[in-house]
């Protein structure tokens, strides 16, 4: 693929990249309040109050890297025929830096009404095209839950990314006390959180848990406790069985503790224009 001749911003047939700024704060935290956008991200929101924190949080990081690297991560709104923006953010797309090695990682979410239709892959080819034709890097790492996104997955294999390697979700996570919030909104997602799946919820929170818990952030035992409990107390009509909803909670949890790998997808600069 050829990229587009060099911009100050990607440009995609549906959506209008924006830098993230104070006044994207509350449209950001109103994505950030489902959980189910949530889940595979490291992110708290349980309340208002958290979302709008975790939305600033997000935007200062993500605007972290424009001085010193060059790219960062761009709000994403719906075009007009006339091809302006319009209407509310409706995700992000862009590179930040890891602390996991010298290549950027590109980074995606959408607002839930807007799965399925090809916005994440048209967002990221869009990112990708402006990265290379400006040189801004020669090369792009996706790191994917896999077994939390597979949709995520299957955008970095449209994008013509290759699964290179996995790392241990110790070398991933940045700092404990990020990784403590995410297991406590984890926690509050199994309680209370809204979802699609109850049955896809009841391995995904468990899961992540124990990828979290791997790193020895927290007591094995204690945490799985906390987790049956707030299962068991979660107030679906339709949950399975006492005994079901603790079997499938143990079994995701002890999968992340023992599978505690993330993987890493790569995109060269020469691929792209292959």
């Amino acid at each position: 693929m050829q990229p587009d001749t060099a911009s100050s911003t990607p440009q995609a047939p549906r959506i209008a990249f924006s830098r993230l700024g104070g006044a994207d704060v509350q449209e950001l935290a109103n994505l950030l309040a489902d959980p189910e956008v949530t889940r595979s991200i490291m992110a708290k929101a349980t309340t208002p109050e958290q979302c709008l924190k975790c939305a600033r949080q997000r935007i200062d990081w993500h605007n972290s890297f424009w001085d010193t690297l060059g790219y960062g991560v761009w709000a994403l709104r719906r075009k007009t025929e006339g091809g302006d923006a319009d209407g509310p953010i409706i995700g992000w797309c862009g590179l930040t830096a890891t602390s996991h090695g010298p290549t950027p990682e590109i980074l995606y979410g959408f607002a839930r009404d807007h799965w399925g239709g090809g916005f994440a892959t048209e967002a990221a080819k869009a990112n990708i095209d402006w990265a290379f034709a400006n040189d801004i890097c020669d090369g792009i790492d996706a790191v994917i839950f896999g077994s939390l996104n597979p949709g995520s997955a299957a955008v970095a294999r449209k994008l013509g990314m290759d699964l290179t390697h996995q790392m241990t979700f110790s070398e991933f996570l940045p700092e404990a006390q990020l990784g403590q919030d995410v297991l406590d909104y984890e926690i509050w997602r199994l309680r209370e959180g809204a979802c699609i799946d109850l049955q896809s919820l009841l391995f995904q929170a468990p899961f992540k848990s124990g990828l979290i818990v791997s790193t020895g952030i927290a007591d094995a035992t204690e945490t799985l406790a906390e987790l049956l409990l707030a299962a068991l107390h979660r107030a679906d009509t339709s949950k399975p069985e006492a005994n079901e909803i603790t079997a499938r909670v143990k079994d995701a949890f002890e999968q992340g503790l023992k599978n505690c790998d993330v993987d890493v997808y790569h995109l060269s600069r020469s691929d792209w224009f292959c």
